[in-house]
Protein backbone atom coordinates (compact mmCIF):
# COMPACT_ATOMS: atom_id res chain seq x y z
CA UNK A 1 0.00 0.00 0.00
CA UNK A 2 1.41 3.39 -0.95
CA UNK A 3 0.48 6.49 1.03
CA UNK A 4 -3.17 7.43 0.68
CA UNK A 5 -5.22 10.48 1.59
CA UNK A 6 -8.08 9.76 3.97
CA UNK A 7 -10.99 12.16 4.58
CA UNK A 8 -12.12 12.15 8.19
CA UNK A 9 -15.60 11.85 9.63
CA UNK A 10 -16.78 14.06 12.50
CA UNK A 11 -15.18 13.17 15.87
CA UNK A 12 -13.04 10.40 14.42
CA UNK A 13 -9.97 9.50 16.49
CA UNK A 14 -6.42 8.70 15.39
CA UNK A 15 -6.59 5.17 16.78
CA UNK A 16 -9.75 4.46 14.75
CA UNK A 17 -7.98 5.40 11.52
CA UNK A 18 -4.94 3.33 12.48
CA UNK A 19 -7.15 0.30 13.18
CA UNK A 20 -8.90 0.77 9.83
CA UNK A 21 -5.72 1.00 7.74
CA UNK A 22 -3.14 -0.98 9.72
CA UNK A 23 -5.34 -3.43 11.60
CA UNK A 24 -3.94 -2.19 14.92
CA UNK A 25 -4.63 1.05 16.77
CA UNK A 26 -1.08 1.03 18.19
CA UNK A 27 0.19 2.29 14.83
CA UNK A 28 -1.47 5.69 15.23
CA UNK A 29 2.02 7.18 15.75
CA UNK A 30 2.61 6.68 12.01
CA UNK A 31 -0.39 8.90 11.29
CA UNK A 32 0.69 11.57 13.77
CA UNK A 33 4.23 11.65 12.34
CA UNK A 34 2.87 12.03 8.82
CA UNK A 35 0.40 14.77 9.85
CA UNK A 36 2.12 16.97 12.47
CA UNK A 37 -0.10 19.94 11.64
CA UNK A 38 -3.15 17.90 12.74
CA UNK A 39 -1.61 16.41 15.90
CA UNK A 40 -3.35 19.00 18.09
CA UNK A 41 -6.68 17.24 17.50
CA UNK A 42 -7.70 14.44 19.83
CA UNK A 43 -10.97 14.01 17.94
CA UNK A 44 -10.80 15.04 14.31
CA UNK A 45 -13.39 17.30 12.69
CA UNK A 46 -15.11 16.19 9.51
CA UNK A 47 -13.51 16.54 6.08
CA UNK A 48 -9.86 16.85 7.12
CA UNK A 49 -7.39 15.30 4.70
CA UNK A 50 -5.09 12.90 6.56
CA UNK A 51 -2.03 11.31 4.94
CA UNK A 52 -1.94 7.59 5.71
CA UNK A 53 1.61 6.39 5.08
CA UNK A 54 2.55 2.85 4.20
CA UNK A 55 3.44 0.72 7.20
CA UNK A 56 7.22 0.10 7.18
CA UNK A 57 8.25 -3.51 6.59
CA UNK A 58 10.18 -3.82 9.87
CA UNK A 59 7.04 -2.92 11.81
CA UNK A 60 4.97 -5.43 9.83
CA UNK A 61 7.17 -8.35 10.88
CA UNK A 62 7.94 -7.24 14.42
CA UNK A 63 5.15 -9.29 16.00
CA UNK A 64 5.85 -12.44 13.99
CA UNK A 65 7.65 -15.33 15.64
CA UNK A 66 11.33 -15.41 14.72
CA UNK A 67 10.89 -18.45 12.44
CA UNK A 68 8.41 -16.50 10.27
CA UNK A 69 10.51 -13.34 9.83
Amino acid sequence: MASVIYTTSHNEAWDQIAKKYYGDENFMHLLLEANPELARYELLPANLKVVVPEKPQEIKTQKLPIWKR
